[in-house]
């Protein structure tokens, strides 16, 4: 009987330890990908003097940085790891944004007080949108049709309408504003007032602050759970007191905190919202955080003065821009088979085709819908050449962007050109010493200012629009 028992008992034990094994095993696979595994320093990209701004396009294809020493912005292709264009921009570029529909991107131009409106397309400067003070960060609407920009000496954030390319509101918040985030749903945008101890919190649809939140001194940074995290909080850096501040998004209550290194600087979430990203400017490093649990799960070491950071859409890839080393760490976070989100760029159109006011009206086009393959820019510069007629003055491009039409002075005619082909596919006589040239909203009807005819000429686009 005894003998029975000890076999029994034994063999109880043995199914409990393999019972636990199991979980424990399940557990382990399911959470893997972010408890587990650990993110780690891939390599370097090096970039422009005095990387400071950093942001993925929405698909995940590429990140622009801007280069706060040399006035320019860096576009690093995902696909390469490398920088394929390099944007002239405003003074002490800092903040950048790409708006969801992937159309275009704002830099904030901190020195020179204003906005720079980047056509994603031809991946060079549409225009600029004048703030005044010093912009230094910027987010978006989901819609893209609105963007606010914190204008840190002016302590207010300026509210941007997209389609007109210019602030309509000027919202007053807290001393020196300077992180800025925007909740999932597009309702709530977060600031914080790196001058106090503040966070303020601004209703979109009434373009008011709605509440003032305290906080740790020295707020720098804000970020919001993903909409795919299993919590609903959003995360504020206390650059003096060392801490990431944690609260209830749905109610603005406290949910926590923890100590940091020295001086956070950013925050960056992973898409599941399992896994924080805080950028430690003053100890080089970025130190990575359980987003729901808050425990420490690695610290990277970097050059000197690490600044910002942002994880790509897929979860897969951190930038963390490094200003002594002019580059941009590249930090794998994980392995991963998924495919950049399918979200089609703007149609092509040719570098300097475009003038601002059209640029202005192209952005606010929707994105076309169809899923493409993961959309690589080509770098800036001369793509093509294309022969009109005598004395080109002016041109105009359709809303499609698949054609341009150019008029020649000295041949008095129009020329249809295929931009997707690099070709004249008409040739079409209008009057005298034609000088401009415009087309209809619908891309129905092409217009021509003919100046020693006294005329203007109408013509039908029929199925070159």
């Amino acid at each position: 009987m005894l003998k029975v028992f000890g076999n029994t008992k034994a063999l109880f034990l043995f199914i409990s330890l393999f019972i636990v094994i199991f979980i424990f095993g399940v557990f382990l696979n399911s959470s893997r990908s972010y408890a587990f595994i650990a993110p780690r320093l891939s390599r370097n990209i090096p970039v422009g003097s005095f990387p400071f701004g950093v942001a993925f396009s929405p698909n995940g294809s590429y990140a622009l940085i801007t280069n706060a020493d040399n006035d320019t912005v860096s576009v690093v292709s995902m696909a390469t790891k490398g920088v394929v264009a390099s944007i002239k921009v405003g003074t002490h570029p800092t903040g950048v944004a790409i708006a969801p529909s992937l159309t275009f991107a704002y830099v904030c131009n901190t020195a020179s007080g204003n906005v720079s409106l980047l056509n994603m397309a031809t991946l060079t400067k549409a225009l600029n949108i004048n703030t005044g003070g010093n912009p230094v960060n910027v987010v978006f609407t989901p819609d893209s049709r609105l963007a606010f920009v914190t204008n840190i000496h002016n302590n207010e954030v300026d509210v941007i309408n997209t389609r007109q390319n210019a602030v309509i509101k000027r919202i007053g918040v807290g001393k020196k504003p300077q992180g800025i985030a925007i909740s999932p749903n597009g309702k709530i945008v977060l600031v914080a007032n790196a001058g106090g101890s503040s966070v303020s919190i601004i209703n979109v649809s009434s373009l008011s602050v709605i509440r003032n939140i305290r906080t740790g001194k020295n707020p720098t940074s804000v970020a919001f759970s993903p909409l795919s995290s299993p919590v609903r909080y959003f995360y504020v850096a206390s650059g003096k007191e060392n801490k990431v501040y944690v609260y209830n998004a749905k109610n603005f209550a406290p949910a926590g905190k923890f100590k940091t290194l020295s001086d956070p600087s950013s925050l960056g979430l992973t898409p599941d919202g399992m896994m924080l990203f805080v950028v430690a400017y003053q100890n080089m490093a970025v130190s990575i955080y359980n987003a729901v649990h808050f425990d420490h799960i690695k610290t990277i070491n970097l050059p000197t003065g690490p600044i910002n950071v942002a994880v790509s859409p897929d979860g897969s890839v951190a930038l963390v821009t490094v200003t002594s080393a002019s580059s941009a760490a590249f930090i794998r976070i994980k392995k991963t088979t998924a495919a950049y989100a399918q979200v089609a760029p703007a149609s092509p159109v040719v570098p300097g085709a475009m003038s601002a006011a059209q640029a202005a009206t192209a952005i606010t086009s929707p994105a076309v819908s169809a899923p493409s393959s993961n959309y690589i820019p080509q770098p800036f510069g001369k793509v093509a050449t294309v022969y009109t007629g005598k004395g080109p003055s002016a041109e105009a491009i359709t809303p499609s962007g698949r054609y341009l039409y150019v008029v020649n002075t000295q041949s008095s005619t129009l020329s249809v050109i295929d931009v997707a082909k690099d070709e004249v596919v008409k040739t079409i006589k209008v009057g005298d010493y034609p000088t401009a040239v415009s087309i209809s909203p619908d891309g129905h009807y092409c217009f021509v200012v003919n100046s020693s005819s006294n005329t203007v000429t109408i013509i039908s686009t029929g199925n070159y629009y």
